[in-house]
């Protein structure tokens, strides 16, 4: 296993909600992970975001909910916030890459749809189809080893966070991959089980420093 983040023992939060809480359904079709460390978040923000939110809008009879971090409001206590969103998501969009497995944050979204597969009994003979859709940004050869039991489509070669990207040729091959990215994401969408409140939430150790909103999960 990868040290670091892995090592360090989340701890999973009891769940104590009222009737009305529990009837709540999936209040997002997408969660998107990723670290803002290094070039990873303006890659994100520059390029893949936007591209793949138009994509699934194309790809669905409906507009699509994606929560997104760094579009959240101000004033907002991110752990609480982030577990609620977390919970209430249908599936992950995981962008990988070193320092995403170095963030306590992101090792923590990552965790949790892990959990919830477990509980699920997904990713068996039975039941394959999984809950986190992993694309890599960059590397993949220092992944832990449970990143492994993923399929990844491997965007690395598109990972340039400069706004002059859109221009090159290389661009028009990013946005297939992302076309087709966000076309499998819809078909699972309605392939997910119900949703349950007690999906299982790990956050990262209380010695964790909550960052703040510019700073969050990198």
């Amino acid at each position: 296993m990868h040290p670091g983040p892995w090592a360090a023992h989340p701890v999973n939060i009891p769940i104590h909600q009222s009737k009305s809480e529990r009837r709540v359904a999936y209040e997002y079709d997408v969660f998107l992970s990723y670290t803002t460390a290094s070039s990873n978040g303006a890659w994100v923000k520059e390029h893949f975001q936007r591209l793949f939110t138009e994509q699934l809008e194309n790809a669905m009879p409906r507009n699509p909910s994606i929560f997104v971090f760094e579009d959240q409001e101000t004033a907002t206590a991110w752990p609480d916030m982030l577990a609620r969103a977390l919970r209430r998501s249908k599936v992950l969009l995981s962008v990988l890459s070193p320092p995403y497995f170095r963030s306590p944050w992101c090792v923590a979204e990552w965790s949790s749809m892990i959990a919830r597969e477990r509980m699920l009994s997904l990713g068996t003979e039975v039941s394959p189809r999984l809950l986190i859709h992993p694309i890599v940004y960059a590397d993949g050869k220092h992944f832990p080893a449970e990143a492994h039991r993923n399929y990844s489509r491997d965007f690395s070669k598109w990972n340039y966070p400069y706004s002059s990207f859109k221009e090159s040729r290389a661009y028009l091959d990013f946005f297939d991959a992302v076309e087709v990215l966000a076309q499998e994401i819809a078909a699972r969408l309605d392939e997910v089980p119900p949703w349950q409140p007690d999906f299982p939430i790990v956050r990262p150790e209380p010695q964790v420093a909550i960052p703040s909103q510019l700073e969050r999960l990198s």
